[in-house]
């Protein structure tokens, strides 16, 4: 019961904070980190989600203790919109990057559902759509 107290409560905290992802126009944000893992949500195509309202993303993490190059990806990509991943990311980083590559072909199958008009949208916060 207190666990679930807890988590609740952490949860409302969570998303009582609302990062502004215009502003800083940063690539890679953190998110809720695990007992084991750190994790952060990298922005792809930042300049188009202005205008749709509409982020692609893709959550990676890693293992505590790992090394910087470790990174383990969770996601390889998420539609989002931009109140519930503004609602999920709590800090913006200055550096790092990863390689595309696998997040380019998951977002290319993304847009070919639904006879081309993209896949689902998460509209909660990305821990709950993962």
């Amino acid at each position: 019961m207190h666990r679930l107290l807890f988590s609740t409560l952490s949860l409302w905290a969570f998303n009582a904070f609302s990062a502004d992802l215009g502003a800083r126009n940063a690539e890679i944000w953190s998110i809720e980190s695990t007992q084991y893992m750190s994790r952060w949500v990298v922005i792809h195509h930042h300049d188009n989600a202005t205008p749709t309202g509409v982020y692609h993303i893709e959550v990676v993490g890693r293992n505590n203790g790992d090394a910087a190059w470790q990174v383990v990806r969770l996601v390889h990509h998420m539609a989002i919109t931009d109140k519930a991943l503004s609602g999920s990311v709590m800090e913006s980083l200055d550096k790092g990057a990863v390689y595309p590559e696998s997040f380019n072909y998951a977002f290319s199958a993304w847009k070919k559902e639904n006879d081309g008009k993209g896949g689902e949208i998460c509209n909660t916060s990305v821990v709950e759509c993962m």
